[in-house]
């Protein structure tokens, strides 16, 4: 079956529960067969369902509704019970699940009912287009995510320390999970890998190639494939280098120089585009380019961390040599000093990587926020993956946020790339689940780094029509499930994959 085929009708989620009430099997599972991980999590323990706790968590709705199905199978002998070996039977007509929406979701349908600026790239006359076909289109996509369907609740029957339960879930995830399955089955695998780790210190997941271990070649070669077929980096590198130029353009003629700080995840395939566009402009390329690289060897930020031997530097130099433009690049560790001088316009270029800063008890995002202000930037350019809601310190809300992050990635380099188990799209995958494995905050929404930018400082500024256009072109590129929304008069660009906020990119100074 190809990745753009509908999925048969015995992997959709109600027969993926179907199976759950019917054939489940309690035999040793796969990859918990080492009886110290059993022993770690100690299933010995009367960890009982609470029910006074599921009464006061909503988000134990799921876990409820499948309570007397679930409650059947308790009692029974691991060893009196067969092992599943392939797709089980369903009855043609299994019993409907019904989905609660949350807040949060109630709350998105509504704003996306009234809100009039959502831009189609397929043509402007799609701005006026049915919200209701819209948020009807969201309900389906969440209908074909039965992953998360069994994560979150087993996510949540681990917080409850249900032991029943979590082992009912790792059993059926154990037979549905597939690392060359689509999307769904990806997500099960990547996911349960995740919780076996959560739930022992003591497991060891199976080696998954990440940037970090990639040969430089192959690095390269797939940077260039995901740019090619995925607009997630490519729009806003697209947009960022956009808003560049707009604040050149607004320069007095003493700025002769241009400074870039680049806290971003491009491995340098943002910069020659920019290179190109300012030997474009009228007045030509300013005299000298710096761009000041922020290191940060944290592995676990997704993106983040190339090979060791991986160096842009002397090839990006040689290519703006070519352009008659005096280029240098310097790379700082975090906590190094930035210098800049008087005759420079001094750009800040934060790209998916402030939302791995803590946001505890001493606020780092914010407080790194300030410590930009501080530099006297002439804009910051600020894209981050629009999240919902705040940081939570719960391992089920917080695991749920992550499954979402990833899903969308999932689903969109299922799009992409059209070779079933491509080389490329395994490295970008096996190095976005970092974030499922990463301690770090998850990602707060576009609202809360509003706030936090309003109060380091700094105000809003529009995108102008170039950069506007521009994402849209590009956009055209790509498969249509892609989308582009211009928000709060311009000051706000989001991408969205099947209607879903991805990410947004912003403008300040």
């Amino acid at each position: 079956m190809s990745l753009e085929e509908t999925e048969p009708p015995s992997q959709t989620l109600d027969n993926v529960l179907g199976w759950f009430d019917d054939s489940i099997s309690l035999t040793p599972l796969p990859g918990f067969t080492d009886s110290d991980l059993l022993n770690e999590f100690d299933w010995s323990q009367t960890w009982e369902w609470d029910h006074q706790t599921q009464a006061q968590d909503p988000g134990c709705d799921f876990l409820h509704s499948y309570s007397q199905d679930l409650d059947a199978y308790i009692g029974c002998e691991a060893t009196n019970l067969e092992v599943v070996t392939g797709v089980p039977v369903i009855d043609s007509d299994p019993p409907p699940v019904v989905q609660l929406p949350n807040d949060q979701t109630k709350k998105r349908n509504r704003d996306e009912l009234n809100d009039p600026h959502v831009v189609k790239r397929s043509a402007r006359s799609k701005k006026k287009a049915d919200k209701s076909t819209e948020v009807s289109r969201k309900d389906s996509n969440k209908a074909e995510r039965w992953a998360e369907q069994l994560l979150n609740p087993c996510a949540l029957a681990i917080t409850a320390r249900n032991s029943s339960r979590v082992q009912h879930y790792i059993c059926v995830l154990s037979e549905l999970a597939s690392s060359c399955g689509d999307s769904n089955h990806r997500l099960a695998s990547f996911g349960l890998c995740a919780l076996k780790k959560h739930i022992s210190t003591s497991f060891v997941p199976s080696s998954t190639l990440t940037f970090a271990s990639a040969e430089v070649k192959m690095f390269q070669k797939t940077l260039l494939k995901f740019y090619e077929v995925s607009p997630w980096f490519a729009l806003p590198n697209n947009m960022a280098n956009s808003a560049i130029l707009q604040i050149l353009s607004q320069e007095t003629r003493d700025k002769t120089d241009l400074h870039i700080l680049d806290i971003g995840v491009s491995h340098g395939m943002q910069w020659p585009t920019l290179l190109e566009a300012l030997c474009c402009r009228p007045e030509g390329p300013p005299l000298q380019v710096r761009i000041t690289v922020v290191s940060d060897l944290t592995a676990d930020i997704p993106f983040s961390v190339g090979p060791p031997s991986y160096n842009y530097a002397s090839q990006l130099i040689g290519f703006a040599r070519s352009l008659n433009i005096n280029l240098q690049i310097s790379v700082i560790d975090k906590s190094q000093l930035i210098d800049t001088s008087p005759h420079e316009t001094f750009i800040v270029c934060a790209q998916f990587r402030l939302y791995q800063l803590k946001n505890s008890i001493t606020d780092e995002r914010s407080e790194a926020l300030k410590a930009l202000r501080s530099l006297n930037p002439k804009g910051v350019v600020l894209c981050e993956y629009n999240g919902e809601g705040s940081s939570s310190v719960d391992f089920a809300a917080d695991f749920s946020r992550k499954l979402d992050y990833l899903w969308k990635f999932l689903d969109s380099t299922s799009y992409g790339f059209k070779e079933e188990n491509s080389e490329e799209r395994n490295l970008m995958e096996g190095e976005a689940t970092k974030v499922l494995m990463s301690s770090g905050d998850t990602n707060e929404g576009k609202e809360i780094w509003y706030e936090k930018m309003r109060k380091a400082g700094f105000s809003a500024e529009a995108f102008g029509e170039d950069a506007i256009d521009g994402a849209k072109s590009l956009l055209r590129k790509y498969d249509n499930n892609w989308e582009i929304k211009m928000e709060d008069e311009d000051t706000f660009a989001g991408l969205l994959w099947k209607g879903e906020e991805v990410s947004f990119c912003s403008l300040w100074k």
